[in-house]
């Protein structure tokens, strides 16, 4: 077993060339020469567990992971019911310990109950229920059985799919312990029944949230992540692989986003997770922004930020002053979004506030760190974000 740390350099050790082509594409792995041929490996911002050309590969998150588990359960999870704490207390390899919390979050929906609702099924059938498709009855050759369309109410609803979807993947990745895939296959045995999906993720960015499915909400949110962990990137074709892969900025981000929009009262709609499409720098719109975080209400931009991660443990920025090329962008961002005020967040570093002010073009840049190892992470995020809320 081949353990890993990000952004950290390993000792030294024997690699295929699959193996290193392998840890390149799925960890951003970087190389240095050792001795006798061996071979430093050093992780990027890609954490969690795989198996590649039959060694397996755990690349452990900078920060401790059960902090790591609290900002992904916070994504999931707006009313603190999920334990990360529970999760993590004889894992130490970070994707058993996001599985563990995803079993956790079945195990409590399941209790409260299965989801239910009405769907049309087509049935053939030697006596006429629901409705008679005609087309379909006449083009048989006798008159029974016929084909009827009826509503049926049951459990293979898309929450349920959705769920055993996540589940028979996390059954079927070998980077998992034995313990773990057990585990997910006694939770499936409860959903094993339902139609499979073609495309789970997308399944589940369609459900409709009611009161009559509200509590699957936060075992679903999770169901993503772990469909999503499981895909390495648009770029690679999405390809699919044999354990889980945690794109770290990707879940900052996705914390800072789902954090504010809770603290500020603001919707999916006004707050997206991409505004592909929505901002140009230039007037031919052949320059596109995409900020990490923006809030557009009734047409009009009215905050606009961007998230960096940082790694713990990295320099601090006490006493040096920020990268210019994100203050060059941030400094896109207003202009093209006409505001004056903008947030630049460096999430995982503990420094100093700071405010950049340009007074010929009238813009500030607000600079904001935040220790993602904090207890209060959350509670610090928001405090710091305060005086920038677009409801003033």
């Amino acid at each position: 077993m081949l353990q890993l740390t990000e952004h950290s350099r390993s000792e030294p050790v024997a690699l295929t060339v699959v193996q290193r082509e392998k840890l390149r594409e799925w960890f951003q792995a970087a190389f240095v020469p050792a001795d006798n041929g061996l071979l430093h490996v050093i992780p990027g911002s890609r954490v969690g567990g795989a198996v590649i050309d039959g060694l397996k590969v755990s690349v452990a998150p900078k920060l401790p992971i059960h902090r790591l588990l609290t900002l992904i359960s916070e994504i999931a999870d707006p009313y603190g019911w999920l334990e990360a704490e529970a999760a993590t207390t004889t894992r130490q390899d970070l994707d058993d310990a996001v599985v563990a919390l995803f079993i956790q979050s079945c195990h409590r929906t399941f209790e409260r109950g299965m989801h239910r609702a009405y769907r049309r099924e087509r049935q053939r059938l030697n006596v006429i229920r629901g409705k008679l498709l005609v087309p379909q009855t006449l083009r048989q050759v006798g008159p029974v059985p016929v084909t009827v369309e009826t509503d049926v109410f049951d459990d293979d609803t898309p929450e349920n799919q959705v769920l055993a979807a996540a589940l028979r993947q996390v059954r079927a990745t070998p980077s998992l312990s034995d313990h773990t895939r057990q585990q997910a296959h006694h939770v499936l045995r409860d959903v094993r029944h339902v139609a499979p999906l073609r495309d789970p993720l997308a399944t589940a960015k369609n459900i409709v949230w009611t009161r009559h499915n509200q509590w699957y909400q936060q075992a679903i949110s999770l169901a993503m992540l772990l469909l999503s962990f499981g895909r390495v990137s648009a770029e690679l074709g999405e390809e699919t692989l044999p354990g889980f892969v945690i794109d770290m900025p990707k879940v900052i981000e996705q914390w800072v986003r789902v954090t504010l929009r809770r603290a500020w009262g603001v919707d999916e709609a006004e707050m997206q997770d991409s505004w592909k499409g929505a901002l140009w720098l230039d007037e031919a719109r052949r320059v596109e922004l995409q900020p990490d975080l923006a809030i557009r209400r009734n047409g009009a931009w009215s905050f606009v930020g961007d998230v960096k991660y940082k790694i713990l443990g990295s320099s601090s920025r006490r006493g040096s002053g920020p990268d210019r090329n994100d203050i060059y962008q941030m400094l896109a961002y207003l202009t093209a979004t006409g505001l004056s005020e903008g947030t630049l967040i460096y999430a995982g570093v503990d420094g100093i506030d700071q405010k950049i002010t340009v007074p010929e073009a009238d813009k500030t840049v607000h600079l904001v760190t935040v220790n993602l190892g904090a207890y209060e992470a959350r509670n610090l995020l928001i405090g710091k974000l305060g005086a920038q809320s677009p409801n003033g």
